[in-house]
């Protein structure tokens, strides 16, 4: 699966779990290591040493070498900028997408003591910044009082 989402009922408690799972499985695939590897050996100025050639039948994130080569340009062709190497990175084997089931209700429903009939909605963050207007969102509900 290139993704997994995850999508709590109401709260977002899982999401903490979910992101360190796919961040334990992502650092350890062997281009993110090579491409952290490069990151540190630039940020601390030591040489960066080249990795033995990628095999044949190495699929993309097995591929150290070609990791090594691209960090190597993306250093040399910014004139020693390290925000180019750390742009750099490798995609994620798996991608975590956030989110929460929402309740919504009508505008004619708003009155208390009148009948109010809830939908779900699912909300997905895109973005960072839709992450944090979705827990915005979510912490906003759960402290609002509808009775």
């Amino acid at each position: 699966m290139p993704a997994v989402a995850l999508t709590d009922h109401g709260y977002m408690f899982g999401i903490p779990s979910l992101d360190l799972e796919c961040h334990k499985y992502n650092d350890d695939q062997k281009n993110m290591k090579q491409w952290c590897h490069d990151v540190e050996c630039l940020q601390k100025g030591w040489a960066l040493e080249e990795p033995a050639p990628d095999a044949d039948g190495a699929t993309y994130f097995d591929r150290i070498h070609d990791q090594w080569a691209s960090d190597v340009a993306a250093w040399e062709s910014s004139s020693h900028d390290l925000a180019a190497v750390k742009a750099n990175r490798p995609r994620l084997k798996v991608k975590p997408i956030f989110g929460c089931e929402a309740y919504f209700i009508t505008d004619d429903c708003i009155e208390r003591g009148s009948k109010q009939r809830r939908y779900h909605l699912i909300l997905l963050a895109k973005s960072e910044e839709g992450y944090v207007n979705l827990i915005k969102c979510m912490s906003h509900a759960a402290g609002h009082e509808m009775m």
